[in-house]
């Protein structure tokens, strides 16, 4: 083992030669250190600092049997932790630092210890402390949890050649102790794989001091949106939106723009508080030609909103022109026609009784190509058949002209 090696063992299992004041969390209650917008603090384990700091550091590629991690669990109580900020305690000795960027790890919790990897960040430069080892470090994008347990590792990435050794604060205990591994066997450890720091691992620093300190931040976002697409067919767009969690949550409102401001169509209520899955769907019927821009805006019952990312999605023009079936039939006493124009046309719609008198006439102009509807109240008219005629001529030379039979019952 080279000789500098045998100073960084000494440093591992003997802190009381190089024990340090507790560094102060640099920004600690300081908002001009969060990332912009209305991060909150999520967990605070800092005020139970100790006077010892571990070592937790990707080495040099020349001492990579050395590198090792420190962690440390939390618990996310409820839906919709968004996590945009990691700050932690820290010092860096046998010599100065400073460290050359920071890796962030999220882990799932199993039987105690860290588990199946969830999010990294690797190569992250601290936003501030990088001087002094005490890390402000932005999460982005932003690390998205649902409840239960989990692990955050930070590791300094330090070439000890140069700036020596990084350590994490020792904290007092909450919840489960922390844990740690030197997965290269560097140390000589029982810890190639994750640990307990002080009851396996033997990485003891001040007795009764089995955790680390850190404090994450960020926002509690009402609603986890895992999808939103767009599909368009003739004069329809299909929209589909699903969520990993859902809090307090209204609904939402469907908004479309046609280059222009967005509008609201329509509103699609919400499952409240809920931790499963929840998929949604809305049929924008009767679109024009053309291309359109969706997005939704999430409401909870307190009035707080957020939009969701803009989807963009092309409307094609009808390859033919067509008269569909009034819907419904029978009906009493309104009904829908819906029809389709190739190219824009002049068009003409009327209702004929049996006797071929026009009892109704429902269009007379120019309409641009694509599908469309229109409504049909009969509220006047006596129960019996009806037959409604389309005439429509197209800018292209195209005339077009159909006739479909309605049934009105009263």
């Amino acid at each position: 083992m080279p000789k500098f090696f045998s100073v960084l063992f000494l440093v591992l299992f003997s802190f009381s030669a190089f024990a340090q004041e507790t560094p102060t969390l640099i920004g600690k209650g300081e908002p001009g250190y969060l990332i912009p917008g209305d991060a909150v603090v999520l967990y605070d384990q800092t005020s139970g600092a100790g006077t010892n700091s571990l070592t937790s550091q990707n080495f040099e590629t020349a001492n990579d049997l050395y590198d090792n991690q420190g962690a440390d669990d939390f618990v996310v109580p409820a839906p919709g932790w968004a996590i945009d900020l990691v700050e932690n305690l820290g010092v860096y000795y046998n010599g100065t630092g400073p460290a050359n960027s920071v890796n962030v790890f999220f882990y799932n919790n199993s039987g105690g210890l860290p588990g199946t990897l969830v999010e990294q960040r690797l190569n992250v430069v601290p936003s501030g402390g990088l001087a002094t080892g005490s890390f402000v470090i932005p999460i982005s994008p932003a690390v998205n949890l649902s409840p239960g347990t989990y692990w955050v590792s930070i590791q300094a990435n330090l070439d000890f050649s140069v700036g020596g050794q990084y350590g994490w604060t020792e904290h007092l205990p909450v919840g489960f102790a922390s844990a740690w591994q030197n997965p290269g066997g560097g140390f000589a450890t029982p810890c190639a794989t994750w640990g307990y720091r002080v009851a396996t691992c033997a990485v003891v620093g001040t007795a009764g001091y089995d955790d680390y300190a850190f404090r994450l931040s960020g926002q509690i976002v009402p609603v986890e949106l895992t999808s939103f697409t767009a599909s368009a067919d003739y004069g329809v767009v299909n929209l589909s939106w699903s969520t990993a969690t859902e809090t307090n949550n209204q609904g939402f409102h469907v908004e479309r723009s046609n280059g222009g401001e967005f509008e609201s169509i329509t509103f699609v209520e919400g499952h409240g508080t809920t931790t499963q899955t929840q998929n949604y769907s809305f049929i924008d019927r009767d679109v024009n030609v053309g291309s359109y821009s969706y997005r939704l805006k999430q409401v909870d019952f307190g009035g707080t909103f957020e939009y969701s990312d803009v989807v963009e999605v092309d409307v094609p023009a009808p390859a033919v022109f067509a008269l569909d079936q009034n819907y419904p039939n029978p009906f009493n006493p309104s009904t829908m026609i819906s029809f389709r124009l190739a190219v824009d046309s002049k068009v003409s719609m009327t209702v004929f009784n049996v006797l071929g008198q026009e009892v109704a006439s429902l269009l007379n102009g120019n309409i641009v190509a694509g599908s469309h509807q229109i409504s049909f109240d009969a509220s006047s008219l006596n129960s019996g058949v009806y037959m409604y005629r389309i005439e429509a001529s197209g800018i292209d030379g195209t005339n077009f002209v159909d006739v479909k039979k309605m049934i009105l019952t009263k």
